[in-house]
């Protein structure tokens, strides 16, 4: 397996949370109950599996590892990158304020309800074109650009990574909190 197909795996994971997060805001705006078990999985998923375990591996061993073909990376390419990191970082500052609403949510206030709805609106809004921005543009990039020694050595690195947080377990746990919200669903 290659490191694209490893990245395109997580990027088949946080899709299935996607759908989630569209269910809950189309709940948020009927005015629907969710359980507070539903929008604690949510940011433990966005904060462990999408930011910690897939975003890590973008920036700190795709992207510098295409930074390293400084005179072969397209100025696009480039400056997609950048964006793609500034997102990563809108996107947890989004799971953070979502994970404080949430409180105020289950206590009956209604801004805790639109301040939530404006999370997970925002993260959606954010978050799908950024991963057609990686699919499209950043991904095929990578696959151009690197020899099969560096696609080798990118996909150990990501192993390693993988590894440290609790291997294949640790993707048990997040595919296992994808799957329980999508019962709940």
């Amino acid at each position: 397996m290659y490191p694209i197909d490893i990245l395109l795996n997580e990027h088949k994971l946080v899709d299935r949370d996607f759908a989630i997060i569209e269910k809950v805001r189309d709940k948020l705006q009927d005015e629907e109950e969710i359980p507070a078990p539903v929008f604690w999985k949510l940011v433990e998923f966005i904060r462990g599996y999408a930011d910690v375990i897939h975003h890590s591996k973008e920036e700190d061993i795709l992207f510098e590892t295409l930074r390293e073909h400084d005179t072969d990376l397209p100025t696009e390419v480039d400056r997609n990158i950048a964006v793609l990191i500034e997102e990563h970082i809108e996107a947890l500052d989004i799971a953070n304020e979502m994970h404080k609403h949430i409180r105020a949510y289950h206590r009956g206030a209604s801004e805790g309800r639109k301040k939530i709805l404006k999370a997970v609106t925002d993260y959606l809004k954010i978050m799908q074109p950024h991963f057609k921005m990686e699919e499209d543009e950043v991904f095929p990039a990578m696959v151009k650009m690197l020899s099969d020694e560096e696609k080798r050595k990118m996909k150990a690195d990501f192993d390693r990574f993988d590894k440290i947080l609790g291997g294949k377990d640790v993707h048990k746990r997040y595919t296992t909190i994808v799957e329980e919200l999508e019962k709940e669903f």
